[in-house]
């Protein structure tokens, strides 16, 4: 007999889901434009030479070729040191889908975006695919590394880390006037939802393959 899922369980999952569909509906019928408009005015008041290097930086770290870098390297120091081809394979999987949600959310919305900016960028601007990708990235390298680090300090250090690095590419976006603060948002939910699929998905098959493997060994 097949375990019900505990109604719990999915909360997270419900939330993540309704909140963006939220967000996609307010991002289509225009009612986010007036503020994301001031926002990045906002925004723009504060801009410094400086604070423009470094935005800038956080913004070319997320791009696809430094992404794509950062994860096979991560990917070849995490196989070499462990052997587990399931986690290179679910962390590809995992990166691909961000992608292909992200390419067919915009190619289906098409919005604009900002009218001006202090980069050029090419492409439609919803849902921002830096932040996606960061999401996708940085949630995976939490969630390999955790399980290796033993020490509370250690994980705080993993998740402040993660966290951090999300949320200057995020920032970044908005700053260089490339992106929508909805974009981030949205960004930032669907694919916190689609890692959050993945990795539940992924326990579940790791919990079959160890009950199989338990099973052979006594019998």
């Amino acid at each position: 007999m097949k375990k019900k899922i505990p109604y719990k369980v999915l909360i997270p999952f419900i939330l993540l889901f309704a909140f963006f569909l939220i967000t996609t509906y307010s991002v289509l019928r225009g009612y986010t434009l007036s503020v994301d408009r001031l926002i990045v005015e906002n925004i723009a008041a504060f801009h410094t030479d400086l604070l423009t290097k470094m935005m800038r930086f956080f913004s070319f770290i997320g791009a696809t070729r430094p992404v794509i870098v950062i994860s096979l390297l991560f990917l070849g120091v995490i196989y070499l040191k462990y052997r587990r081809l399931q986690d290179v394979i679910l962390f590809a999987l995992v990166s691909l889908g961000s992608v292909t949600l992200n390419v067919v959310l915009k190619m289906t919305i098409k919005r604009e975006r900002p009218e001006s900016s202090l980069i050029v960028e090419s492409g439609y601007s919803y849902p921002s695919a830096h932040t996606m990708a960061a999401v996708s990235l940085y949630g995976m390298i939490i969630y390999l590394l955790w399980k290796h680090t033993s020490t509370v300090t250690a994980r705080i250090i993993l998740i402040t880390f993660g966290v951090s690095m999300i949320l200057m590419i995020a920032f970044s976006r908005i700053y260089l006037g490339v992106h929508y603060a909805s974009d981030i948002i949205g960004g930032v939910l669907l694919s916190s939802l689609w890692l959050l699929i993945s990795l539940s998905i992924f326990q579940r098959y790791r919990k079959k393959e160890k009950k199989k493997s338990t099973q052979k060994d006594t019998c």
